[in-house]
């Protein structure tokens, strides 16, 4: 018969233990750095968000005061007259109608357009539009290009 051997090792090693660990740690480091990252992006663009609010309250806050100066034009003898000299301020007539139109720059490349509709003699007023709208009219500059084409 055989002798069995006294010492035997068992099947797992310290350096197989070892190498777990730092793989594990590498693991944990990637991680770390993927959500460090994530966040690092997620507060830039909250702060983006947070400066596009802020104008667009400011341009809203600003055409609702110009809305206001309109009001007041309303109450004086001549609300035409009054209206055209109110900064900004388009007024066109239309039979019986006055189309007023302004616009407030919300960034460099947004603005805040604003139509109402109103009776001059009956004194009341509609907002036909209040939207926002890109400054300038977008061009394409480049083409893509595409397999078999020139």
């Amino acid at each position: 018969m055989k002798k069995k051997k006294r010492g035997s090792y068992p099947g797992i090693q310290i350096g197989t233990s070892y190498l777990l660990v730092i793989f594990v740690i590498l693991c944990l480091v990637t991680f770390a750095t993927l959500s460090l990252s994530s966040a690092k992006r997620d507060q830039s663009y909250s702060q983006q968000l947070a400066g596009r609010e802020t104008a667009y309250c400011e341009a809203n806050a600003k055409a609702a005061q110009i809305m206001a100066q309109i009001d007041a034009a309303f109450a004086k003898e001549d609300p035409v007259f009054a209206i055209r000299q109110i900064e900004g301020v388009t007024a066109e007539e239309d039979g019986a109608n006055l189309d007023i139109s302004y616009v407030v720059p919300v960034t460099d490349s947004q603005n805040l357009e604003v139509e109402i509709l109103a009776d001059p003699v009956k004194g009341t007023q509609k907002v036909v539009k209040w939207k926002e709208s890109a400054s300038e009219k977008w061009e394409e500059k480049s083409t893509l290009p595409v397999l078999g084409s020139d």
